[in-house]
């Protein structure tokens, strides 16, 4: 008589176990793609960022764009002109370039204070100007 209960009980046990499993595996699944999604926000922000140092060194090296004496209006990068904002104290040039086809962006930042020019660029994940809680940043500095 104390026998009846028993099978209801096993197949209960086997039950918890088995969706235990099914959460623990679906949890894990999960944890990769967001890991995998992050990476590929990470690259399009890194070559974004490489971009804009790339756009800086040939305005810089290739055509002398960033002369305190003579700042540009604006440079030429990607098939667009970015305007350029000179701060004049800081010997600072700033400027912004977006990269429509993968709908990122870089802010450029050239300073030349001294004899030591550094170009430093951020890169996005995200258009220029939009707001995101999953924007991703990456940067390069180089210095000459």
């Amino acid at each position: 008589m104390m026998k009846k209960g028993v099978t209801l009980l096993l197949a209960v046990f086997i039950s918890t176990i088995a969706i235990s499993l099914g959460l623990g595996i679906f949890a894990i699944i999960f944890g990769e793609l967001k890991i995998s999604g992050s990476a590929k926000e990470s690259l399009i922000a890194l070559y974004a960022a490489d971009s804009g140092v790339e756009c800086a060194l040939y305005w810089d090296l290739a055509e002398g764009a960033f002369s305190i004496t003579s700042p540009p209006a604006s440079v030429n990068c990607v098939g667009d002109d970015h305007p350029v904002v000179f701060d004049a104290p800081f010997s600072r040039f700033t400027f912004d370039v977006q990269l429509t086809e993968s709908d990122s962006c870089a802010h450029v930042r050239v300073e030349k204070p001294s004899e030591v020019t550094t170009v430093t660029a951020l890169g996005e994940n995200t258009g220029c100007g939009s707001a995101s809680a999953r924007t991703v940043q990456r940067g390069f500095e180089v210095k000459y």
